[in-house]
């Protein structure tokens, strides 16, 4: 029985590394750090990083450990310092140009929440399957991941992110935008962030 929960819990911490791992291929602009190295979980390969790798480790035992907090994945446009001639504008739907300030560091594109629920016995009904193997639990992860892969390239910020990948190849790439990721919680300094729900302060025309 104890070598079952282990596996559960190895299934379950790569639940989220695979979720890091998918939307950073299809979201990050920025190189990857290390180069050759490809995850092959849930029979989907994705190009590996140890980026978050230590932000993970909170759900290495879910079942052991107090209910873990909800794994929030953010996806954000960040605008880099600009000039004195330059202004961030929002295109309207009739293609107007109205101007934003100030201007945020960073745009909310996209938010992608894990939570992990434990199951009480006591609490079960008795219509309610029981314990599920870790193998049924590691095939039901691959059509999720799949079907992730799939809708990640689907989505508005897919267009975006293929638009800034080139030009992060160019010679001015310090001063273009960019996607990154963020886990939300984590003190890493990022405050000014424009959220969703949150309407920016609109001029008139540039």
């Amino acid at each position: 029985m104890s070598n079952d929960i282990q596996k559960a819990d190895q299934i379950a911490h790569r639940f989220y590394t695979k979720l890091c791992l998918v939307v950073s291929n299809a979201r990050t602009t920025a190189e990857p750090r290390s180069q050759g190295k490809v995850d092959k979980w849930f029979n989907l390969e994705t190009p590996d990083s140890d980026v978050f790798r230590d932000n993970l480790r909170v759900y290495r035992a879910v079942s052991s450990s107090p209910s873990p907090p909800p794994f929030e994945l953010q996806v954000l446009l960040s605008i880099p310092e600009l000039t004195t001639n330059q202004v961030l504008v929002y295109l309207a739907p009739d293609s107007s140009r109205v101007r934003i300030d100030p201007t945020p560091q960073h745009i909310l594109l996209e938010n992608w929440l894990l939570n992990f629920t434990p199951s009480f016995p006591e609490t079960r009904y008795d219509d309610e399957p029981g314990d599920v193997a870790p193998s049924t639990i590691y095939k039901h992860g691959i059509p999720l991941f799949r079907s992730l892969f799939s809708l990640l390239r689907i989505l508005p910020s897919w267009k975006l992110f293929k638009k800034l990948r080139r030009r992060m190849s160019g010679p001015y790439r310090n001063g273009n935008l960019s996607i990154q990721l963020r886990i939300k919680g984590l003190d890493d300094g990022l405050t000014d962030i424009l959220n969703f729900g949150k309407y920016p302060t609109l001029r008139s025309k540039p």
